[in-house]
């Protein structure tokens, strides 16, 4: 099982992944930049180091945008038509990314591959199932883990405009997997996750991992909203047959002119800078949660 929290990346904070990376609450990161990048080196490299682990994000290596629309959100009635391609040259692209990877010398310290919405995104489900297998042939010891939208798991929660539910035929490559809604924490939650595993076959095998909202969601939240969801979707975690991990949304967060939701992300609830909030309360439960995770996993 594993904690971490999206977007600590030391191309974004060096100094909070440095913070993270050294605490005992975190236990994996997510690499969303390019891996033969530096900065994307050595965060790899000190990963290693400190015994975690790193998921790298696929989805810029092989598909570009052919039709793009800003972010939605769940809830939004807007007609959201969005569509991707992938790049003639994709499986050699995947190659060289492994065979960078590999060079490094780190195999153990690369937990897998990661994919974010990728239905949303406009990624057809034979795509999405061709390139999930080609991934598992091209590196089998590693994990393949997506995080859906609600849209792509229970359409009859939301959905929009052209986006495809996952198929047992389209996920069976899949290895881990989550969905993301930061809405009030109620009984919606689990309903969505048991349509998820539903939706992918009902597989025993397969990892559920849950992603808590720990920003001030859409800029309109106060911090029992996310003491909320956090332990709602902690309490669904430890009823799992099969955990994989929490992954918090988010630390840093996209700026207004590409996200245009106002969320404020945990770097500005920390009290760091003027006009920050100072949610504790939540930064404690982070803490603990994360430690009672990596407790159990490292016995």
């Amino acid at each position: 099982m594993h904690f971490g929290i999206f977007h600590t990346a030391k191309n974004i904070y060096p100094e909070v992944f440095e913070e993270l990376n050294n605490s005992d609450y975190i236990s994996f990161f997510l690499s969303e930049s390019t891996p033969e990048d530096p900065v994307s080196i050595a965060m790899a490299k000190e990963i290693s180091e400190k015994g975690k682990k790193l998921y790298v994000a696929f989805f810029t290596w092989i598909f570009h945008h052919v039709k793009y629309q800003k972010m939605i959100d769940v809830g939004s009635d807007d007609d959201f038509i969005v569509k991707c391609e992938l790049y003639p040259n994709w499986k050699e692209i995947i190659d060289k990314k492994i065979s960078f990877y590999k060079s490094l010398n780190i195999d153990d310290t690369i937990e897998g591959f990661y994919i974010d919405e990728p239905l949303l995104n406009g990624i057809t489900l034979d795509d999405f199932e061709m390139v999930t297998k080609y991934l598992s042939e091209a590196w089998p010891e590693k994990r393949i883990f997506c995080c859906f939208s609600i849209a792509g798991v229970a359409p009859d929660v939301w959905t929009t405009g052209n986006v495809e539910p996952i198929t047992p035929k389209a996920g069976q490559y899949l290895t881990d997997v989550a969905f993301d809604m930061y809405h009030k924490f109620d009984e919606k939650y689990e309903y969505i996750s048991k349509e998820m595993k539903r939706r992918l076959g009902n597989r025993k095998d397969i990892r559920i991992w849950y992603v808590p909202c720990v920003m001030n969601y859409r800029g309109d939240k106060d911090e029992q909203h996310c003491l909320d969801h956090l332990n709602g979707l902690y309490d669904l975690f430890k009823k799992e047959d099969n955990p994989g991990g929490l992954i918090c949304y988010t630390y840093y967060t996209f700026p207004q002119e590409v996200e245009g939701l106002g969320n404020i992300g945990l770097d500005h609830l920390r009290g760091q800078s003027k006009g920050d909030k100072n949610w504790t309360r939540l930064y404690n439960r982070i803490i603990e949660i994360g430690q009672e995770i990596t407790k159990i996993t490292n016995k």
